[in-house]
């Protein structure tokens, strides 16, 4: 199973609206709401290969559904830097 955390130097401050991610000291601050926040939550919190089907239990979409778009999504953060695989036996 693999994992994923908040790079180096990457800080995220979630809260009710918004969850607020950016590279420290400069940013820029990215700002994720809605299913984009429910993302990056369970980025941290999960294992990357259970990431989709959060989301999925969490919106009431179906799986399959989405999982591609997830996964596009998870990509997209990995390549600006901000989410990078978690250390062997995170999870």
């Amino acid at each position: 199973m693999t994992a994923l955390e908040a790079a180096d130097r990457v800080a995220a401050v979630v809260t009710p609206e918004a969850v607020y991610v950016a590279r420290l000291p400069d940013g820029p601050i990215l700002v994720l709401n809605g299913t984009a926040a429910l993302v990056w939550q369970s980025a941290v919190a999960s294992t990357r290969e259970t990431i989709a089907e959060r989301i999925a239990a969490a919106t009431s979409m179906p799986v399959d559904g989405i999982r591609t778009d997830v996964e596009a999504f998870l990509e997209s953060l990995i390549a600006q830097g901000l989410l990078v695989d978690a250390p062997a036996g995170r999870y």
